[in-house]
């Protein structure tokens, strides 16, 4: 598996790795000319100058945002869809491997790739608001920017369990919607779906998140059962000591998210299975 996903990893990573770079430099850019006085500018095109680029600075980094949105949608496309559905996806089942191996470095390329752009952009977003909370750019981002230095600025037990929980929820919902993804198309194959396959793809998809979030609930309230305490998302960031309440909430998290991702794994598994008769 690891040459396979190593191949996988070296055909996509090139575009996410160019509109991280580019969102960087944008974002510190508009950090840079956040610090410099650019109404005490004298010089009338020195003064525009500046504008123009603190302007380009500042599309570029809403670009890079939205490019990435659709880098991510073509490369889960490109994987989940031609490369294993389509003929490349039969001569790849061919080959004396396994179909967890092929099924796994393919789950496993794009969850790496779009969980580290991910959390790329996060880091560079939350250092951007770090570095803009002494300027006044806009009183809501400086005030967001007061707040993310606050905790950050003794990283204690606090800071680490927000980074743990975040980067759990990030990564954790990541890994569901692509085994929702995975699940989707598998299904669309097996029952030989081509008209009107984007509505139909898009309405079992929808089905399937509908499923997950009645399951999440479910488990939510089973928790709520054998814990009896609190545990709301919201109330707990806010505290200011890390309790039984924090961590209860964190294992809830990570439960439901390996369930909902395994479950859909091994039914995408098993169509694909049973599509391909491969057993």
């Amino acid at each position: 598996m690891r040459r396979l996903l190593h191949y996988e990893l070296k055909e996509h990573y090139l575009p996410l790795v160019v509109l991280g770079a580019v969102f960087a430099l944008c974002v510190f850019g508009c950090v840079g000319f956040s610090e410099l006085d650019i109404a005490a500018v004298t010089s009338p095109t020195l003064h525009n100058l500046l504008d123009v680029a603190f302007g380009l600075c500042v599309i570029g980094a809403f670009s890079a945002v939205f490019l990435l949105v659709v880098a991510h949608i073509f490369l889960i496309i490109s994987t989940f869809g031609k490369s294993l559905f389509g003929d490349y996806g039969y001569l790849l089942f061919c080959l004396p491997l396994g179909i967890d191996t092929i099924l796994l470095a393919k789950v496993l390329s794009c969850f790496i790739l779009i969980g580290a752009s991910v959390c790329f952009y996060g880091f560079i977003g939350v250092q951007a608001l770090i570095l803009v909370a002494d300027f006044d750019i806009l009183t809501i981002l400086g005030q967001i920017g007061m707040l993310v230095r606050e905790i950050f600025a003794t990283f204690g037990e606090r800071s680490i369990f927000i980074v743990l929980l975040s980067t759990t929820y990030i990564l954790g919902e990541i890994l569901t919607w692509l085994m929702y993804i995975l699940l989707t198309l598998t299904l669309l194959n097996v029952w030989h779906i081509t008209s009107y396959r984007l509505v139909l793809g898009l309405l079992l998809f929808l089905g399937i998140c509908l499923c997950g979030s009645v399951i999440s609930t479910l488990l939510g309230l089973l928790f709520g059962i054998f814990f009896p305490i609190n545990i709301n998302s919201l109330a707990i960031i806010t505290q200011s000591k890390v309790g039984i309440d924090s961590w209860l909430l964190y294992v809830q998290k990570l439960i439901t998210y390996l369930l909902l991702s395994g479950v859909s794994y091994l039914l995408a598994r098993h169509c694909i299975i049973k599509k391909m008769e491969l057993e």
